[in-house]
């Protein structure tokens, strides 16, 4: 991962740039250090099956690897949403200099601005409890599940019956209500799932006292986390909801 500088409408920005490998080749991500993408963004790649010619979207689509991604397997079009426009035009850079055709990014919460009917969406969103709201680039609410239960239920109106949601989920945000939401409406299957060790420093870093917060929720029954000899650790998964 290295430097760049980008000059766009006048203002120069300090990006970064690195390379996510897919089984359909190299992404080259360009964007600020703190947008680009992570192993979960490399989890979900590694989990999804694209249908060959779908309509496709990507809630909260960051610097668009996800959607790049997509278009690169063949969908036929892919939207790519955020509430951010740095990220979004990062996304834009990042499927120019890619050379990617069939996919836009456009500014608006979750699928609000995305048109319907959709094969598949995939979503890999801000979804950690604590106390209070932090940055808005990992808080979800109380219980994590504020983005996540939005998105089912836009995805539940927009799915064609037979089409596909993936989620991202960590076990600490209440994945007992999230999945309940998914049964709803979808077919769910468990795809992808591995260990995401932390420690309280971690998390309180983020903002002060969340590593007792997440020890309430397990005590409610609001968060699923455990421990072995390598320290404490959440389950990281990815669910296949096909709609009903």
């Amino acid at each position: 991962m290295h430097a760049v500088s980008e000059d766009s409408g006048g203002a120069l920005r300090d990006w970064s740039e690195t390379i996510v490998d897919t089984p359909h080749g190299p992404i080259r991500e360009f964007g600020p250090r703190a947008s680009l993408s992570d192993h979960a963004t490399r989890f979900m790649i590694e989990h999804i099956r694209v249908p060959d010619g779908a309509k496709a979207a990507e809630a909260g689509c960051g610097t668009g690897v996800l959607s790049i991604y997509m278009a690169m397997a063949g969908v036929r079009h892919a939207v790519g949403t955020d509430i951010d426009e740095g990220s979004l035009a990062a996304a834009r850079h990042n499927a120019m200099v890619n050379d990617v055709t069939g996919v836009e990014f456009t500014q608006g919460s979750l699928l609000e601005p995305v048109q319907g009917p959709l094969d598949l969406v995939v979503a890999l969103l801000p979804h950690k409890p604590a106390p209070r709201p932090f940055n808005r680039r990992y808080y979800g609410g109380p219980d994590g599940t504020d983005l996540l239960l939005a998105l089912i239920e836009q995805a539940a109106h927009k799915v064609l019956s037979g089409g596909r949601l993936y989620l991202y989920l960590n076990s600490i945000a209440n994945p007992f209500r999230v999945v309940a939401a998914l049964d709803a409406r979808f077919l769910v299957h468990l795809t992808g799932e591995k260990k995401r060790y932390f420690t309280r420093k971690e998390f309180d870093d983020l903002t002060p006292g969340m590593f007792d917060y997440l020890g309430d929720l397990r005590k409610k029954g609001m968060a699923e986390f455990d421990e072995d000899g390598s320290g404490p650790y959440f389950m990281a998964r990815i669910y296949e909801a096909v709609r009903r």
